[in-house]
């Protein structure tokens, strides 16, 4: 029996939505991303003694805002296509949040979770770029024969040119890649949420930027609690955080959901 998209979209022009609803939520983080790199890394230029654990604060404020939205927009979203696909469903809601005891649970685990992993990645390499600038600038101050004023003022010459190139591409990459990694979590605690016995679709983002294991992956189907394949690995949904940086980071893909 043919299957029918919860959201009543064909697979790509459902991709192409949440692509755009995806792109709009990273853009809306990724200033603040950048203030907050750039931020840290002076601070920790300046031998700010609490500049990691500002940071590290910071950050979880930042990611904990981003994947509530994604929860609130995207897990909403499904919850509604699946209510109209199903008018006798009557399961309670509180607000713009699915309320059901699993997706109420899952939804604040999985917040927590990763925002603490990625919390420590992010705060990790803040600090590793913080201090190669300086490394790197206290030694072109050697080879230049700066005295210690000198050499002050050519870190921070440093932290402001190369710190705000790296804050802004790194926001990028964070804002894109977590925005997805929720919007697909979400997407799945819903549909998981309802108890209906959905299949779901991996649908990529056909270009020529798309990597080549997403694109062999495009079209494949599985049950709701089965893992793709893509790579070589298992991945719940596009973007699942256990997957590694090559299958996650900056990803496209799309999961599409139908029922029998």
């Amino acid at each position: 029996m043919a299957r029918r998209s919860v959201t009543g979209l064909a697979p790509q022009r459902e991709q192409a939505l949440t692509e755009r609803m995806t792109l709009r939520l990273a853009r809306a983080y990724e200033p603040r991303i950048t203030r907050e790199i750039y931020r840290a890394t002076k601070d920790i230029a300046s031998g700010n003694v609490n500049a990691i654990d500002t940071h590290e604060q910071n950050m979880n404020k930042i990611l904990t805002g981003l994947y509530s939205r994604a929860f609130k927009e995207f897990g909403q979203r499904m919850w509604n296509a699946i209510k109209k696909s199903n008018t006798d469903m009557e399961v309670k809601r509180d607000g713009d949040v699915p309320l059901t005891p699993y997706f109420d649970l899952a939804r604040q685990l999985w917040i927590k979770a990763n925002a603490a992993s990625k919390v420590t990645l992010i705060t990790g390499t803040t600090s590793e770029q913080a201090k190669k600038i300086i490394q790197e600038a206290a030694a072109e101050a050697v080879g230049l024969g700066y005295d210690e004023k000198q050499t002050a003022r050519l870190i921070q010459q440093r932290i402001a040119e190369d710190g705000g190139t790296l804050s802004r591409l790194r926001s990028r990459v964070i804002s894109r890649t977590e925005s997805h990694a929720a919007s697909n979590a979400s997407t799945q605690m819903a549909a998981v949420a309802s108890g209906l016995p959905m299949m779901k679709e991996w649908v990529a983002s056909i270009s020529d930027r798309t990597r080549e294991d997403h694109a062999i992956a495009n079209g494949q189907v599985v049950k709701m609690d089965e893992p793709f394949i893509v790579g070589g690995e298992q991945l719940m949904y596009a973007g699942d955080p256990s997957g590694s940086a090559e299958q996650v980071i900056n990803c496209r893909c799309s999961i599409v959901y139908s029922l029998p």
